[in-house]
């Protein structure tokens, strides 16, 4: 830490006393109205940007950079819209320059094709623009039900978006980012009527200083709003109730204005629709081959009786009570300082009834336990952010952002194996706060500096109950009395990134410090009342992980945004007492070529240390029937990672083609140990070097536009090799298959009638030492929208199933009633009409395979009246 922070302030007092030049203005249309968001750059006649500036509501630009030994510099303006301009301005002996500009409208231009503003849409440089109502079938609810019908978007089943083939950064309102990775919240509530335009932003950069000097390969997408609900507050209320005692209520509030932008939603629901779902649920941790990354890392747990919840239909197969209010709120106080908040408060209490076969795939002696179960959850989670972004000037960008987060929640769950009753409770409870501050700070018109300070803190406990007369047996009580176990886990992080950013012509290079300084400590115990401790049934570790590291990113960039990268990442770790230097390589190959696609090419060599969770070396109850505990070795984590893509997306005649394939082979790392016995299973691990797994996916998109019909060719497929031993056997090597193929076709009528259908099929296997275990599941879908009058739209939703040869048919269907000049509405939901009762679930993963049979939510009607203002 000594060496780096001197060089980190050498980079802060770098200076250059060449001349500064102040150059602002006005940017105005034919009317002499302002126009924002303007951009304006200053080049040198290397055409190397010196400074830009964004124009303010009021037109306003101005930029500051030093002229060096320029004779003259050039101001480049542009907006979406209109005509760009540019102009050449000579350096006398003024350093400050007012420079106004009026600004013509245009059309735009793609491929030597003008694009009028009445077609679907348009794109321009790195943002694609969508109109809504060209694509819509105005049975529409909400944002998310349009996304699904727009090229280009994908929503997947968990309700995260990817835009041409990637996960999207933010979902931004009005260009304003409200509830960051939370987007599902608006996705999910806000209303579909309130769309205008859809705007996809490929290179998508929020730092204005990494934007001037590096592209991004990130993408967002950009709500815009009618203007009808632009500068007013506006919003819906709803209420539904209807047979079973099924009911639902939703409030959105809404005020879009130039300085502030605040959205409010609340929800209240037993209709199957879980709050927590909307919430993000990454596990961020510290990749080093990554140059920008929060580092947010979370508390672990162990009794794990959540893994049971299934959510394949949620609305059917989910009997709840759910609760959602979320607040988000994004302002300018001035020119100089933005501010973005939220604050979400989320309850649940989810119950459900199945019966489940689990195998332990072992070889020749199969483990099998057979069960009945009644299971209940209440889950609730708080959590707020505040974010800070200040812009003193067009060389300094300083941003702190502070989150935390709460969440307790209690599971309930019994169970009948045979004639032997097994009850489990468990009371757990989790809290973080990360806070990061990074300042990036521009040197020269070339050369950037990079600051982030960061502090994270996590505590997790776990209290569990079980009652279990063969863990009595097991473990030799001498009565039969409850079992508990007490799980603690706490954690505080504090570090420091330093980056330099330069770019000179082709040639772009990032070198990272970084210091990083880690307490861990985690402990388990079982016990009974009479029992303080069981011999190999308790944990306590402690972890110090400090580690230095220094990073070297080198990118060359070849035609238009093609280009060849590296990187070589050194870190000295610092792990309790053992010193270990890790190393991570990558390199990087893109081409994109002309009206064909993108092709990317990846290498990455990486290795890492185990986490606390593996290094428990004693068990741990997981489950009534499972055990679980880690190794007192640490060995190395090395990994080699070989990856390929290719896209091509034309959202203009709606066609794409997105494929990948990612292979990985795990060197040394650890392999899975398991001891079964009739009634229970020891999972261990053990070092070993081996393992590979392969996964691979392409999607090919066809709009006909005869036909307005589009259609969707995918398939994803994966293949795992792990090594694992049981009962002390020897390593064997396991084999995972599952391929999935799917066709699905839409269409787009201007008419009174659409639809959209496919089939699906999936197969999944498992195989060790010659046992083969598989399933299949079919499925193929029917919907239908239809617009029986202006103020009258109906769909109907059709499933069918078939499951190792059960059948399983659902109908679902909505009828919505919206007169035109009215801001009331009913609907009616009807759900599960064919009134299905159970649904088969099979999963496999690693040598367990599960069939679960789930009750289902009875049909019933429910009708919904909601208020628009």
């Amino acid at each position: 830490m000594k060496s780096i922070l001197p060089l980190v302030f050498l980079f802060i007092s770098v200076g250059n006393y060449a001349q500064n030049i102040v150059v602002s203005g006005l940017t105005t249309d034919n009317q002499f109205q302002p126009i924002e968001s303007v951009v304006v750059m200053a080049k040198n006649q290397e055409n190397e940007v010196l400074g830009y500036s964004y124009s303010n509501e009021k037109g306003f630009y101005k930029i500051e950079f030093e002229s060096g030994n320029m004779q003259s510099f050039l101001l480049e303006v542009s907006s979406l819209g209109y005509a760009t301009i540019e102009r050449e301005i000579n350096i006398d002996d003024q350093t400050t320059y007012n420079i106004n500009f009026k600004m013509e409208e245009k059309a735009e231009y793609l491929r030597e094709v003008v694009v009028e503003a009445h077609q679907k849409i348009k794109v321009n440089a790195d943002t694609t623009f969508i109109r809504v109502s060209q694509y819509t079938t105005k049975t529409e609810q909400t944002v998310e039900d349009v996304l699904k019908r727009l090229p280009g978007i994908e929503v997947l089943p968990d309700g995260s978006i990817k835009a041409h083939g990637k996960p999207i950064e933010n979902l931004l309102v009005e260009g304003e980012n409200i509830l960051d990775k939370n987007y599902k919240i608006l996705s999910k509530n806000l209303d579909a009527r309130t769309l205008e335009e859809v705007q996809i932003l490929d290179n998508y950069e929020e730092n204005p200083i990494f934007k001037s000097l590096s592209n991004s390969e990130k993408v967002a997408i950009n709500l815009k709003l009618k203007s009808d609900f632009k500068n007013i507050w506006f919003g819906n209320v709803s209420a539904g109730y209807g047979l079973e005692n099924r009911y639902q209520s939703a409030l959105t509030l809404g005020l879009l204005k130039k300085r502030i932008k605040l959205l409010e939603f609340s929800n209240i629901n037993n209709t199957g629709n879980k709050a927590s779902n909307l919430l993000q649920n990454e596990n961020i941790v510290i990749d080093l081959s990554q140059m920008f990354q929060k580092i947010e890392k979370k508390p672990f747990s162990i009794f794990s009786i959540d893994e049971q919840e299934e959510n394949v239909f949620n609305s059917r197969s989910i009997f709840n009570t759910s609760m959602l209010h979320s607040l988000g709120m994004s302002s300018k106080v001035n020119d100089k300082l933005a501010v973005r908040g939220s604050a979400n408060f989320i309850s649940d209490k989810t119950e459900q009834d199945y019966q489940a076969i689990t195998q332990y795939n072992t070889g020749e002696n199969n483990t099998t336990f057979s069960e009945i179960s009644n299971y209940e959850n209440k889950n609730k989670v708080g959590s707020t952010e505040l974010e800070l972004k200040y812009a003193p000037n067009a060389k300094n960008y300083i941003v702190n952002t502070a989150t935390y987060n709460r969440n307790p929640h209690n599971t309930i769950n019994g169970i009948m194996l045979g004639n032997i009753g097994v009850s489990q409770e468990n009371d757990a409870f989790s809290e973080t706060f990360y806070n990061h501050l990074e300042h990036t700070y521009l040197l020269t018109n070339n050369t950037a500096l990079y600051n982030y300070l960061y502090v994270g803190y996590g505590v997790s406990q776990e209290n569990a109950e079980i009652s279990h007369p063969l863990l009595n047996d097991l473990l030799e009580t001498e009565n039969t009395e409850p079992f508990f176990q007490d799980v603690n886990n706490k954690f505080n992080y504090y570090g420091l990134q330093s980056t330099m950013l330069t770019k000179r012509n082709k040639w772009e290079n990032q070198l990272k410090f970084h210091a990083h300084f880690e307490n861990e400590n985690a402990s388990s115990r079982l016990f009974t009342e009479t029992e303080n401790n069981f011999d190999g049934y308790m944990n306590n570790l402690k972890i110090d992980n400090n580690f230095l590291s220094v990073s070297e990113a080198l990118k060359f960039k070849l035609k238009q945004n093609n280009y060849v990268k590296g990187s070589l990442s050194l870190t000295q770790n610092w792990f309790n007492n053992d010193d270990f230097l890790l190393k991570n390589v990558s390199f990087t190959f893109r081409q994109k070529l002309k009206n064909i696609g993108v092709i990317k090419l990846n290498y990455n060599y990486k290795e890492d240390l185990p986490k606390a969770q593996m290094l428990l070396s004693d068990f741990a109850l997981n489950s009534y029937q499972d055990f679980v505990s880690g190794t007192n070795e640490i060995t190395k984590l090395k990994n080699s990672i070989f990856s390929f893509n290719y896209s091509l997306y034309n959202d203009v005649k709606g066609f794409s083609i997105n494929s990948s394939l990612l292979h990985t082979i795990a060197h040394s790392g650890y392999a899975p140990n398991a001891y079964t016995n009739s009634n229970f299973i020891f999972n261990g691990l053990i070092p070993y070097a081996g393992g590979e797994n392969t996964l691979a996916n392409a999607s090919l998109t066809n709009y006909f536009s005869k036909l307005k019909i589009a259609t969707k060719w995918e398939t994803d497929q994966s293949f795992i090799q792990s090594p694992f031993s049981v009962n002390e056997s020897e390593v064997s090597n396991l084999k995972n298959y599952s391929g999935s193929y799917a066709f699905s076709a839409s269409s787009y009528f201007k008419k009174w009638f659409n639809f959209s259908g496919g089939v699906s099929y999936r197969f999944s296997s498992s195989k060790v030492e010659g046992n083969l275990n598989s399933f299949e599941t079919k499925k193929a879908f029917l919907d239908f929208n239809l617009k029986i009058s202006e103020a009258l739209k109906a769909t109907v939703n059709n499933e069918y199933y078939i499951l190792n040869n059960e059948n399983y048919a659902f109908l679902n269907a909505t009828i919505n009633y919206e007169p035109k000049k009215s801001r009331w509405s009913g609907t009616l939901y009807f759900n599960n009409l064919l009134n299905e009762e159970e649904y088969l679930i099979q999963q496999i993963n690693s040598f367990t395979s599960y069939e679960k049979r789930l009750k289902l939510m009875p049909a019933y009607v429910l009708f919904n009246i909601k208020y628009r203002f």
